[in-house]
């Protein structure tokens, strides 16, 4: 008896980038969470940390459940990215960065394609509640961030309203984590279609 060969869905790349963002994320975080002096921070950091592993388990089921395996994929800039948020001697300030909101729907797409139907409904549906809680966990996040902005802003005497220039210059750094994920799913979601 021949064994029923599997048709390979066109949005397993899709599925296989999340699974790997989203876990390489949750490291990332995680090693932040474990350096960070500010407990407000770390408690948010190891929240969306257990979300982002959780996504790239959940993801990595997802494929084997429609018959593949998962495709793990180092990211070239992940041994600099960890290095960054692992290291105690680097502030949280410098760690955020200079975090814009975005005016976009970085998950436009994939809801757009989960509205014209082209995931099969449980995928639809994992994909849907995955939005859901990154949305959350971007919130979590842009509050915990200004926050922390805040109380390096409150310990200066005499400070003028506003962060310093070397506050200016350090969240205008470039920011690793979640930003970078986003952007690289971001870059997946469009190359997959």
């Amino acid at each position: 008896m021949e064994a029923a060969t599997v048709q390979k869905p066109k949005y397993l790349g899709l599925l296989n980038a999340i699974s790997n963002a989203e876990s390489a994320a949750g490291v990332y975080l995680t090693a932040w969470a474990d350096v960070t002096p500010d407990p407000d921070l770390a408690c948010t950091l190891r929240l969306v940390a257990a979300r982002e592993t959780s996504h790239g388990d959940v993801f990595c089921r997802r494929i084997a459940e429609l018959g593949f395996s998962l495709r793990r994929k180092v990211d070239p800039k992940g041994y600099e990215i960890l290095s960054k948020l692992a290291n105690p001697n680097i502030s949280d300030l410098e760690k955020i960065g200079d975090r814009e909101d975005r005016d976009t729907d970085p998950f436009g797409d994939i809801r757009r394609r989960i509205a014209e139907g082209e995931f099969d409904p449980m995928t639809a549906n994992l994909l849907t509640w995955y939005i859901a809680e990154e949305i959350d966990s971007g919130r979590r996040l842009r509050e915990t961030y200004a926050c922390v902005r805040e109380k390096a802003g409150q310990g200066r005497a005499g400070a003028a309203v506003g962060p310093s220039a070397d506050a200016e210059a350090i969240m205008a750094c470039m920011t690793a984590g979640f930003a970078r994920l986003e952007k690289s799913l971001e870059k997946l979601v469009k190359a997959s279609k």
